[in-house]
């Protein structure tokens, strides 16, 4: 048996023998860092700065980041937020039946407080976050209300001189430590949104919750499932925001999944698994996931493992003098690290709000201190794992509001809670809020020989894709179909499944010709696809026995970019199941017939002459360089059933793509190649923008769009709207059936959408519900109108956005977002995870990515 510092010295001994990792860590840096003036960054909460210094892309706006909660988060200067206007509501709309909609807002109310806001600061320099507050506790034993969080102080009662002065004396050394306090401002509460949000923390800390990273849970209630090395400890999320109904609190139910391992854990078990593969599997395995550190509760992304460096190593401190992570958790945490030879984890530091990206920050962790979060992907794969999680943390709507009312109840009932919040004159609701939302109405699905289907109150209308024909079916003539010899019987009883299931979708599908291979190696793969190929093959399908990356991402190049044709990958198991057959190959067929251009369903969608358009950015999660993918789709008909999609690879962790106006420009040709005339109206759906991110859309990538159209012929000026679509959002949605005892609460159904009482006071924006959920909470999408120069009303906006969500031909129902939106996405998904290049701009008129 191996002991943790005979594991770092095994990784020291092998370090030159072993292939170097891509990108590079401290170590490396460090290396090469003579000739560019670098300095060091220490670990979580030291100030001292390890940077490397590099021009950003000119012209590229503020980045946004995720959270780890996965909640979109605003990180936009603010100057940048005033210059820009974004549209109001012009009206609100009124289409579609009456339907009372439960939320999870609480109503907010108080009176009028004055709030002092000061900037603290420490001398000599304290880095821990509660340290600092400690020191600053006893001085304020007099006030009123006070809250504060690490930096800026937030008091009900103006303290004495300015700017002052605080005393006091360091416990674990007898240091005396000075504070000034300055004061920033003077403003109402109202106009205090961080101090609200705080205030609403420290009444959950009251009720003895336990903060883990940005919201608290209850240790007293954690799950423990010993089998997977699993703890959930379940807890609230809560948000004051002001809305178009007034001030409001979201509260919403969460769980915190903790691995009761630690990444040293973690890193044993490889050892003792893959010895001579260690580095490659602890990069997979560590590399892109969040930790938790147990000394302080925050979670940071791992985005490197530092093979050399220890603890050991040194950093320098505020103050410029070298202190080792030993020496600096000794003094700072009080704890002892047991292993000193074991790598560092690290994490790079996004810019903080307002910062120029100019630098590269990095913070510097220790696996024994690291407590692993979230699940594998190894665990994700496991049935039986997703099973027992999901036991715990798939709440229906009934236990969901019910968890909510209990906060209310435990906050009304807790002294200590309720003396917080009279303490700054606040005040919550005993009742989530009720308001009147609207459902569309449900939506006709068009199939080819003039056939329909009502969509049902579901949105699913599974059954009419296997008895209509495709709107433009294409004929399967000339294809390869490529197997191991052992799936040979499975590859003749595809073929012929296929031919009896074409016949319903009026299709032909002419017989393949089989190439069997000998062994189920890439290169077999690749040469005989190769060698068989020709300009008349339409399609490649290829029936893999085992689901393996590099097989399934060589088989992807080449067809999608050396050797442009449609291709199409079939798991031997799904193929295992004779019962299952049919239907399996009937959604084959749907696949392949939008791979080879055919057009599916459609929505009646009266735009006339318009171009709908979908943009959406993959972050490779895994990459050690980081680098985005922005996909770009837009529909080239009327009847929305045709597009040119395509996609571009941005700088490390870049949400906005310079590369719109090219893409735009392309899409437009296009466009102007299908019709002979350019779209009068453009309509443009983008995902995954924060918040505090709006302006930058208006701002940055409106703008790429105008460049575009100003450099067509004829002084082209399209009507243009743009709608950010959000889709991680905590905002949920419920109704009451019946009345009384027999009431029961559910999930509203598809087609509901809310514009008013908790959206924006200032923006143009709705919620909509598109999909059914049969198990636990449905959660809306939200659309923000961020620039409109149509003159389609809001009803339009929300018809059209409903419509799309029809329209996603892998899946005979609805999805959360615009098709175009999801289409983007996965062009994006593919270009980043198994292209890693652009494909063929032959493959552009094609949904070749599905």
């Amino acid at each position: 048996m191996i002991g943790r510092g005979g594991l770092a010295a095994t990784l020291l001994e092998r370090e030159a023998k072993l292939p170097p990792l891509s990108g590079f860590g401290r170590g490396a840096l460090g290396r090469g860092a003579m000739s560019r003036s670098v300095t060091m960054q220490g670990p979580p909460g030291s100030s001292s700065c390890y940077e490397s210094i590099r021009q950003p892309h000119n012209n590229m706006p503020p980045s946004g980041r995720q959270t780890n909660t996965g909640v979109q988060e605003s990180r936009l200067d603010k100057k940048v937020a005033d210059d820009v206007d974004l549209p109001s509501r012009p009206e609100y709309a009124n289409s579609g039946a009456p339907i009372q909609v439960i939320t999870n807002f609480i109503k907010v109310q108080f009176t009028d407080t004055d709030i002092y806001q000061y900037h603290v600061t420490y001398d000599p320099p304290v880095d821990s976050k509660f340290l600092r507050h400690k020191l600053l506790e006893p001085n304020l034993a007099d006030y009123r209300a006070w809250r504060f969080d690490g930096a800026i102080l937030y008091s009900s009662q103006q303290l004495p001189a300015q700017p002052g002065y605080f005393k006091t004396l360091k416990e674990n050394s007898g240091e005396m430590i000075t504070l000034k306090y300055v004061l920033t401002k003077r403003v109402t509460i109202d106009k205090c949104i961080p101090l609200l949000n705080m205030i609403f923390r420290t009444v959950l800390s009251k009720l003895r919750y336990t903060r883990l990273g940005r919201n608290l849970y209850d240790p007293n209630r954690s799950v423990q499932i010993p089998k997977h090395k699993l703890e959930l400890w379940p807890g609230y999320v809560t948000s004051v925001s002001q809305l178009d109904g007034g001030f409001m609190l979201q509260t919403n139910v969460s769980h915190k999944m903790l691995r009761t391992d630690t990444v040293m854990d973690m890193l044993l078990d490889i050892h003792r698994t893959e010895p001579n593969n260690l580095q490659s599997r602890a990069v997979k395995e560590i590399v892109g996931h969040v930790v938790m550190t147990r000394y302080n509760n925050q979670t940071y992304r791992v985005d490197d493992i530092v093979w050399d460096e220890t603890p050991r190593s040194t950093f320098q401190d505020r103050r410029g003098n070298k202190i080792s992570y030993m020496d600096y958790y000794r003094d700072q945490y009080s704890i002892v690290i047991k292993d000193c030879s074991q790598p560092l984890l690290l994490h790079r530091l996004k810019p903080k709000r307002g910062q120029p990206q100019l630098e590269e920050r990095m913070i510097y962790l220790i696996p024994e201190l690291c407590a692993m979060t979230g699940l594998s992907q190894s665990t994700m794969d496991d049935f039986m794992v997703r099973k027992d999680i999901v036991a715990h943390t798939r709440l229906d709507p009934r236990d969901r509001i019910r968890a909510i009312k209990g906060f209310i109840c435990n906050v009304k009932e807790s002294p200590d809670a309720t003396a917080e919040l009279k303490r700054w004159n606040l005040h919550i609701d005993e009742e989530t809020l009720h308001v009147k939302g609207r459902k569309l109405e449900t939506e006709q699905i068009l199939f080819g020989d003039h056939m329909a289907s009502q969509a049902g109150e579901r949105a699913d209308f599974s059954q009419a894709t296997t008895v209509n024909p495709p709107i433009s079916p294409v004929h399967l003539e000339n294809w390869l179909l490529v197997c191991t010899e052992r799936d040979r019987n499975k590859a003749r009883d595809l073929v012929s499944v296929m031919k009896e299931g074409a016949r319903k979708l009026k299709m032909k599908v002419a017989a393949p010709v089989l190439l069997p291979l000998r062994d189920d190696r890439t290169e077999t793969f690749v040469r005989t696809i190769t060698s068989n190929q020709s300009d008349e093959v339409q399609l490649v399908v290829t029936i893999v026995p085992t689901d393996r990356d590099d097989r399934y991402n060589a088989i992807k190049q080449l067809c999608y970019i050396d050797s442009p044709v449609a291709s199409q990958v079939i798991k031997t198991k799904t193929l295992s199941q004779p019962q299952k057959m049919r239907s399996v190959v009937q959604k084959i067929l749907l696949q392949i017939n939008a791979k080879l251009g055919g057009e599916l369903w459609a929505c009646n969608i009266p735009l006339g002459n318009a171009m709908i358009v979908g943009i959406d950015t993959y972050h490779d999660p895994t990459s050690r360089a980081g680098f985005s993918y922005t996909g770009f789709v837009a529909t080239m008909n009327r009847e929305n059933t045709q597009y040119f999609s395509t996609s571009t690879k941005e700088d490390r962790g870049q949400e906005f793509s310079s590369s719109l106006q090219i893409m735009m420009t392309t899409a437009l040709k296009h466009y102007m190649e299908k019709n002979n005339k350019l779209p009068d109206r453009i309509i443009v759906y983008r995902d995954g923008v924060s918040e505090g991110q709006f302006p930058v859309v208006k701002q940055y990538e409106v703008n790429q769009f105008e460049a575009a159209f100003s450099h067509l012929e004829g002084n082209y000026t399209p009507e243009l709207v743009v709608v950010v679509v959000q889709k991680r959002i905590r905002t949920r949605m419920f109704y009451s059936e019946g009345e009384g005892n027999r009431s029961r609460v559910m999930n509203v159904p598809p087609g509901t959408v809310l514009d008013h009482t908790v959206t924006s006071d200032s923006l143009y924006d709705f919620y909509l519900v598109s999909q059914h959920v049969s198990k636990g909470t449905v959660t809306p999408s939200h659309y923000i109108v961020v620039h409109n120069t149509t003159t389609l009303k809001a009803d339009h906006i929300q018809k059209l956005s409903y419509k799309l969500t029809h329209m996603y031909w892998n899946w005979p129902g609805t999805v959360r977002v615009p098709s175009v939106c999801l289409y983007a996405h996965k062009i994006a998904y593919m270009h980043g995870q198994h292209l890693h290049r652009p494909a063929s701009a032959a493959l552009q008129d094609r949904l070749f990515y599905l």
